[in-house]
Formats: structure tokens, sequence, C-alpha cells
């Protein structure tokens, strides 16, 4: 296992910028490749992030991050995978490997334009216990539409890698619309055991919270403040589950478009067939985009 200081602070002290019309994006690469900040007019979509240092186990919630090369929790840091136990580094005071190491590292600028940025992540075999190495970027465009992100993943090992992919937003908004026909309960440690049919049309911020896995939501969800904004989030099919989070009384609403339901690896060792889990072969690469969507309320 790689030596990962998850003690270490990330610096997000240094920002990148992009913009389109009244659209502003900007990003913190050195602090987990993070979205920073996203704005129309002065109206921001997701929380800013004022932090410009945190340790890496205590991230702010706050911009959006990427999740990979998994989304979400594995329980109690170990999986098996083509006859192999692989046992992950959890972070102090967490039983689960929680989204990958992706967010707690620096990333690089590549291809930085007045509308566009690339950010890349190559992580070696062993951080945090993950055995693979992998490649990772994220491809940000800003136009009249909203934001895209193109998220990529390439494994530079030389076996067959297990993986999956997410983004992390934390939206100012108060309520999300969609149509999620599969919900993955969870159990008392947050993590599903299956899924079931069922249908969600609404979720909000409330004093209680929520922490919801759902499936078969056709990719698109709204998410609405109380002033009239909207933002249409677009997910492509790869894009086949989302989390949506609260904590209780916060003020942001998590609608996290991912690949891979909580702890897909060890479900689909037990045979369930519809957790998102992939497989990436020696060298190959796999991308899926999201679109955020930005419009201003009617006049």
């Amino acid at each position: 296992m790689q030596d990962f200081p998850v003690s270490a602070a990330l610096d997000a002290s240094v920002r990148v910028t992009i913009a389109s019309g009244a659209h502003q994006a900007e990003f913190a690469p050195e602090g987990g490749g993070r979205l920073a900040r996203l704005s129309t007019d002065g109206h921001d979509w997701i929380v800013p992030l004022a932090d410009t240092e945190w340790p890496a186990a205590k991230w702010p919630r706050a911009g959006s991050y990427p999740l990979a090369p998994y989304a979400n929790r594995i329980r109690d840091g170990a999986f098996s995978f083509n006859g192999a136990r692989h046992v992950l580094q959890s972070l102090p005071g967490r039983p689960h490997a929680i989204h990958g190491a992706a967010l707690y590292q620096a990333w690089r600028v590549r291809n930085h334009t007045e509308d566009s940025v690339d950010l890349v992540l190559e992580q070696p075999a062993g951080v945090l216990g993950w055995p693979w190495p992998f490649e990772c970027v994220q491809r940000y465009r800003l136009d009249a539409r909203g934001l895209s992100v193109a998220l990529a993943i390439t494994n530079r090992g030389d076996t067959p890698m297990p993986f999956g992919l997410g983004l992390h937003p934390y939206f100012t908004a108060q309520r999300v619309t969609l149509h999620a026909r599969r919900l993955w309960p969870a159990d008392a440690d947050g993590m599903p055991s299956g899924s079931q049919t069922g249908h969600v049309r609404e979720l909000r911020r409330s004093a209680e919270g929520c922490d919801t896995y759902l499936s078969q939501w056709e990719g698109r969800a709204t998410l609405h403040w109380p002033d009239g904004h909207q933002l249409v989030l677009h997910a492509d099919p790869a894009f086949a589950h989302l989390v949506v989070y609260t904590a209780p009384s916060a003020d942001f609403l998590c609608v996290e478009p991912v690949t891979n339901v909580a702890d897909a690896f060890n479900l689909a060792a037990g045979g369930d067939k519809r957790t998102g889990m992939r497989v990436l072969e020696p060298g190959a690469r796999f991308s899926a985009t999201a679109l955020m969507g930005l419009a201003a309320p009617r006049a």
C-alpha cells in the first residue's frame, strides 16, 4: 500500500476560471480537482468553496468533486474481485472506504481556454490500497446551455480493474424533481443490500436530511430554487444511478449522478446484476458526460 498522508492539508488557494456569457465557473485543481464555484449573474448554483486549505480526510461541504475510481462507499473497506481480496485504507473515523482517492489529491490543469479546462489525475497503484494505476480526466466546457463535464478513466494497469465514477455537487437548491423507478434502501450503516421498484418524484432539504440511493432515473433531474431559478441535470445512460443527499437542516442539496450504487463491488460479488459495477480492461478507457443546464427565472 502506497503511503498516503490523509492528515496532510490540500491546497485550494490556486483557482482557475472559465466563463461564457453570464456563466462563470471556478476550479481548485490542487484541492481534489474540485469545481469551486458555478454562478450566473451573481446567482450561485452550488455552495461556493471559501476554504483554501483543509485536511484531506475532512473536506468541506462545498463545490463539487469527482468520485473515482468508485462512487460512494465500500463496506468495511474490502471487496473481492477475480478471486482476490482487496483491502482499502479507510479514512480516520470512517469504517468504510468512501468515494475513492481522487478528491484527496492534487490534479493538474491541461488545455485551459476561456470557456473550457481539463483537470487530470494520474494515480499510481497503491493509493489508499487501490491496487490499479489509472488516469482520470474531467473535461469541463461552459457555454450558453450551462456547464458540461466529460468524466473519463483509463486503466493503466496490466490486469482488469473494477471501477465506478461520479460527481458530488453541493447545490444551493431547495428541492429536486425527477422520476426514479428503483430504490436501494440503506441499512443503519447507510449501505444498501438490494433494490426494489418504486417511484420517487421529489426530494428536498429538510430538518431530518436524507441519503437516498436511486436508479432507473432517466438521466434527468430538475433542481429548484425559491426565487424561480432552475438547473436541469442531464446525464448519459452510463450514470444509471443517482444519490440525493442532504444533512439535517443543511444549506445544500447534493444530487449526484454516479455509475454505481454504494458497495457495488460487494453486491455484485453476491450476485446482484443491477449495481452498476463495471470492469475496465488494461489500457481501456471509459467516459460519461453530464450537463448542468442553467436557467434564470422568467421575468
